[in-house]
């Protein structure tokens, strides 16, 4: 698989999957107030970003913090291949691992879809509703936008193709490693995680589920995306409250209806 390129808003270039998937999502992550959530990022802290695809929240977080340490996971080969490139430029001090996170250590077959490699999930259902999400949209009012975005960036030949939608959102199934939190927190030798970012298309609550009760106080901060649903959003909310840490929550504002996405905040 040939990487291919893309600009940051400060110029800086990186690897991706494609080029117009960092077009829709880079602003919106690059210009994100953490703070306005009560979400700090300290600049000696350790980040753990669970579901980090190519890393644009890895390298806003570097941005922010120039000093913090962040482990990066991400399960998916062809996608790990772009954040391993990515972390390696923004320097040592940011490490990118091919694992996937969840409640135990084994495999997890993957659906990855390589026109929109950020809704590759182990969830299919989850992948099935966020991908049904996309063909309404360019199938709608936004689509010749949308479109615009594809061919601008490089994929015109791609956007003007008969059955274009169902080659974006083609799926391919890929194996991949999974192994927890804890444990990872006790190989890299972590005494603390100051920011857990955890998007990973429907595994939160298998993420979650694999912090040992004993690491729970040496976790200060959390962002949790929930693809599950408001219910599932109230539930994961509660738990954290009940754990110690003041909640808020969001709606993603890229996502409505039937492909409605969550932003969960806790902070100690």
């Amino acid at each position: 698989m040939t990487l291919k390129t893309a600009l940051l808003p400060d110029g800086r270039e990186i690897a991706c999957i494609n080029p117009y998937e960092v077009d829709f999502a880079v602003h919106e992550i690059f210009s994100q107030d953490l703070a306005a959530h009560g979400l700090s990022l300290p600049q000696d802290g350790t980040i753990f970003d669970v579901g980090a695809n190519i890393g644009l929240f890895s390298l806003y977080a570097l941005q922010q913090a120039p000093s913090a340490r962040i482990i990066a996971f991400e399960p998916v080969p062809q996608v790990f291949a772009a954040l391993e490139r990515n972390l390696e430029a923004a320097g040592p001090q940011a490490v990118a691992v091919p694992l996937g996170l969840g409640a135990k250590a084994g495999e997890v077959e993957f659906d990855y879809f390589p026109g929109v490699a950020a809704l590759s999930t182990a969830h299919s259902e989850v992948g099935e509703r966020m991908a049904g999400g996309i063909r309404d949209l360019l199938t709608g009012s936004a689509g010749e936008a949308v479109r615009a975005v594809i061919e601008r960036t490089g994929a015109g030949e791609l956007a003007q193709t008969e059955g274009f939608l169902d080659t974006l959102l083609r799926v391919e199934r890929v194996r991949a490693r999974i192994d927890t939190v804890s444990s990872q927190m006790a190989a890299y030798g972590i005494e603390a995680i100051d920011l857990l970012k955890i998007d990973t298309e429907g595994a939160e609550e298998e993420v979650l589920a694999g912090i040992e009760e004993a690491d729970w106080p040496r976790i200060r901060q959390l962002m949790v995306e929930v693809h599950l649903g408001r219910p599932k959003l109230e539930e994961i909310a509660s738990g954290l409250a009940a754990r110690g840490y003041r909640v808020t929550t969001d709606t993603h504002p890229l996502a409505e209806g039937g492909a409605a996405v969550f932003h969960i905040y806790a902070a100690r």
